[in-house]
């Protein structure tokens, strides 16, 4: 399931399996940044993912603790930006025909 790679992807902080999860001509929403004071997240396509993410990873202090998948759509976890922690849930909205993500959102739980 690609919300297992996705979850499997953040945990390990690999930013190249992470845009791999998602379609060339997509779109993440991550509305939890503004809880810790920062700009709401908005991202278009495959490799802005990627480099957002290597950023993120590499020198941002992001990371994922404690998933929980839901279902084949929804993930559960604490996302940790450079030292504070907010629950919150991933939603994959649209997929495309080779199964990859179209549309993400992250919302605080």
């Amino acid at each position: 399931m690609i919300i297992d790679d996705y979850i499997k992807a953040l945990q390990n902080k690999d930013y190249e399996a992470l845009s791999a999860c998602f379609a060339e001509r997509s779109r993440m929403f991550d509305y939890c940044p503004s809880l810790v004071g920062r700009e709401n997240t908005f991202l278009f396509g495959d490799k802005a993912i990627d480099m957002y993410f290597h950023n993120q990873f590499v020198i941002g202090g992001f990371s994922v603790e404690d998933p929980h998948v839901v279902n084949s759509r929804t993930v559960n976890f604490y996302a940790n930006y450079a030292g504070t922690i907010i629950h919150a849930l991933a939603q994959i909205e649209n997929v495309d025909d080779s199964g990859k993500i179209q549309e993400l959102v992250i919302r605080p739980a």
